[in-house]
C-alpha cells in the first residue's frame, strides 16, 4: 500500500513539474507606457499608440483607434479588434511553460453594447470577452489573438481561456488563421475583426513581347 501511495505521489509531482502556470501583471498606462506623440490634433483625435514595459514581461504594444483597443505582446501587430466599441482591462494573465517562458497572454475586453432602453452602454449590456494572445519571441515574430471566450456566457471562462492558451497559442498561425469563440457564446459577445494578411506579395505579370504572339488571320466572309 505504501508503495502505491508513493508511486501516486511521484506521478503527481512529475505532472505538476510539467504543468503550465500563470502569473499576473497590472498595467499602469501612466507609469508603464510611452505614448507616441501625435503629429497634429487630427491624428490625436483618431487614437493613440504606445509601448508598455513591465519588468520581467514581454513588451506590450498598445493601440487605440476609433474607441477600440488592440494589443500585441513581444512585437507590434496589425490593428485587430472587436467590431463594437471596446476597451481592454489592465490585468494581464501570462501563461508560462514548464521552463518558465511566457507563451501566451489573456486579456479581458469590455464590449460597449448600448442598452436598448437608454441607447447608451451600461453594465447590464456590457460584454466581457477573454482574448487569448500568443506572445512573439522576437520583434520579428507574429503576435495576435488566437482564441476568444465569452466571460458572461460561461461558468468557468478563465479555465477555458487557459486551456485554449495552452492548446493553441504556440501553434496558431497569425497570418492564415482567424480566432473563434470557444465554449458558449451569449448575446453580449461581439464579432472580432481580423485583417487577413497575404502569404506573399502578388506575383508581377510580365507582358509578353509583341513579336512572340502569332497573329491570327481574320476569318473569311462570303
Amino acid at each position: 500500500m505504501k508503495k502505491i501511495i508513493g508511486l501516486m505521489i511521484s506521478c503527481l509531482l512529475v505532472s505538476t513539474a510539467y504543468a503550465n502556470d500563470s502569473s499576473y501583471s497590472k498595467l499602469n498606462f501612466d507609469k508603464d507606457c510611452t505614448f507616441d506623440k501625435p503629429a497634429n490634433e487630427n491624428e490625436a483625435s483618431m487614437g493613440a499608440t504606445a509601448i508598455c514595459k513591465i519588468n520581467g514581461k514581454p513588451d506590450i504594444y498598445f493601440e487605440d483607434g476609433d474607441l477600440r483597443h488592440s494589443v500585441g505582446f513581444g512585437a507590434k501587430k496589425i490593428f485587430e479588434s472587436f467590431g463594437a466599441w471596446n476597451s481592454m482591462n489592465t490585468t494581464i494573465e501570462w501563461r508560462h511553460d514548464n521552463n518558465g517562458d511566457i507563451f501566451a497572454a489573456i486579456v479581458r475586453f469590455f464590449i460597449d453594447h448600448p442598452n436598448p432602453e437608454t441607447g447608451t452602454p451600461d453594465k447590464t449590456t456590457r460584454g466581457q470577452i477573454l482574448a487569448i494572445h500568443n506572445v512573439a519571441k522576437t520583434i520579428n515574430d507574429e503576435t495576435c489573438v488566437t482564441a476568444l471566450v465569452d466571460a458572461r456566457a460561461n461558468e468557468n471562462p478563465n479555465v477555458i481561456a487557459r486551456q485554449m492558451a495552452d492548446e493553441m497559442a504556440q501553434s496558431f498561425n497569425c497570418i492564415t488563421q482567424a480566432p473563434k469563440y470557444y465554449g458558449s457564446e451569449g448575446e453580449y459577445s461581439a464579432a472580432f475583426n481580423k485583417p487577413m494578411q497575404p502569404l506573399e506579395s502578388p506575383t508581377e505579370v510580365t507582358p509578353m513581347p509583341s513579336d512572340a504572339v502569332t497573329p491570327v488571320e481574320p476569318a473569311k466572309t462570303n
